[in-house]
């Protein structure tokens, strides 16, 4: 694995033990986050100070949220690709969950940008 998998593998970590500002040291002061409006925390992001939003709004959303993360591999010079399955309860309502493909573009060790493309249509876990 390539440094800059194992950095977004210490992201995933960094997340699923809820340690967010762990995630958010590994970001570039300048980040440009997106995650799809569909989601109840989706939005455009700029910034550390934005991706806090993004993650509050994961906190307001979900009551817990969980990544099952399939893959990660590198797909060229800076780019990191992850495969996930994130699933959970909604704080207005049940289960839910959605398949997830992530984007990262790492430089000089941050993340200087991340996209998420979901499937809405996936069984929920």
């Amino acid at each position: 694995m390539g440094t800059n998998a194992a950095l977004i593998e210490g992201a995933y970590a960094a997340f699923a033990r809820g340690d967010i500002p762990a995630v958010i040291d590994l970001l570039d002061d300048n980040v440009e986050w997106s995650s799809p409006a569909t989601l109840p925390q989706g939005g455009q992001f700029h910034g550390k100070a934005g991706v806090g939003s993004f993650f509050q709004a994961v906190g307001g959303a979900w009551s817990d949220l969980k990544l099952d993360v399939e893959s990660v591999s590198e797909a060229g010079a800076g780019l990191v690709i992850g495969v996930v399955r994130a699933g959970g309860t909604l704080r207005d309502g049940g289960p839910s969950g959605y398949g997830a493909t992530h984007v990262f573009t790492v430089q000089s060790g941050k993340v200087v940008r991340f996209r998420e493309y979901v499937d809405l249509d996936g069984p929920v876990h």
